[in-house]
């Protein structure tokens, strides 16, 4: 029984490891409209460097059951990460006319590492985990304020709830370090990382426009406004000709700029001119013009199968379609398909 919980220890240890590479490699590579600073980039670098050695370290302990609560190198990578999750979240959540810069009061910040320096060893990770803690919920206090400017948040703060009650799990978890089993406190730590991991892996992929969704709250949430001057009712009207009318929602590669172009307003107007008159930002906007479409579809169009409805609606993949449709409707399509006609 020992033996396949620590084989389901070192796999899960893996799993986290190969994550945060590829987490890393998304970021500094493949996503272009990313607020990317230098500050950030350094940030995400040492965050997600910082989870993949402890993950190797706790790996090593599986494996061979070394001891690393005696070693300060351990100690000193729990002490690194809370403050690199911080500055990483705040570029993230920052606005574009906010950016977060290096600043003298960030020094601060940079109390931990120091720490995790002079002090004794044996109390590092109850350090880490107040200050990882403090940070956790910081962060999803800031979501729960942007949450504001949209009503798109529902699906994002169930996970950053997780986070924050994942962050005082650790923080308890450390609290009882002195009189727990090192094995029990590595198994925890190490699949709490992993288990993170796979909450943010899943958001990203069930749901491709979260990151798209944050920018673009946090930007209306800090920005001044763009749209002096303009016209709004009659961008709108605009919008939703080319739209609906016009059903520019079937170009399953349909983008802010491209739209923006079409009714001659740069993309952060567009963004604004959508968020402030519907709640949410762009992408669920196209996402509920689709599913509306649909929904006539699927109760008028009975010959068609669903992967059809999905392609002729603009959706990229039937998954996309089912997720978009449960989101908005809150039923799969074939559920909505069977309900009796009205």
């Amino acid at each position: 029984m020992d033996y396949i919980f620590n084989y389901f220890n070192i796999l899960l240890t893996g799993f986290s490891i190969f994550t945060c590479l590829i987490l890393l490699a998304a970021y500094l590579f493949f996503l272009p409209d990313m607020r990317k600073s230098r500050s950030s980039k350094i940030s995400c670098i040492v965050l997600l460097l910082g989870l993949a050695t402890l993950q190797s370290m706790h790996s090593m302990y599986f494996f061979e059951q070394l001891t690393l609560l005696d070693g300060r190198a351990y100690g000193f990578l729990f002490t690194l990460i809370p403050p690199s999750f911080y500055f990483f979240s705040r570029a993230i959540l920052s606005g574009a006319t906010a950016q977060a810069h290096i600043k003298s009061s960030d020094l601060a910040h940079g109390l931990p590492p120091i720490l995790a320096l002079i002090l004794p060893i044996s109390i590092l990770p109850v350090v880490a985990f107040v200050f990882g803690t403090g940070y956790t919920f910081w962060f999803t206090r800031v979501i729960v304020q942007l949450r504001g400017h949209t009503n798109r948040f529902k699906f994002e703060l169930f996970f950053f709830a997780m986070f924050a009650a994942m962050a005082l799990g650790a923080l308890i978890l450390g609290l009882f370090l002195p009189s727990m089993d090192p094995h029990i406190f590595y198994s925890a730590y190490a699949n709490s990382i992993s288990i993170a991991l796979l909450l943010i892996l899943s958001s990203l992929l069930f749901f491709p426009e979260l990151l798209s969704d944050i920018l673009l709250v946090t930007e209306m949430a800090y920005a001044n406004s763009r749209l002096g001057g303009i016209d709004t009712d009659l961008k709108l009207k605009e919008l939703d000709k080319l739209v609906i009318l016009d059903k520019q929602f079937q170009n399953e590669d349909l983008s802010l700029t491209t739209l923006s172009e079409l009714i001659e307003l740069t993309p952060h107007q567009l963004s604004e001119l959508i968020n402030s008159h519907h709640g949410f930002g762009f992408p669920r906007y196209i996402r509920e013009q689709r599913v509306h479409e649909a929904k006539r579809l699927l109760r008028e169009d009975t010959k068609s199968s669903i992967l059809a409805i999905s392609m002729e609606t603009g959706f990229k993949s039937q998954s996309n379609f089912y997720t978009a449709f449960k989101e908005i409707v809150g039923m799969s399509p074939g559920q909505y398909r069977k309900l009796p006609k009205s």
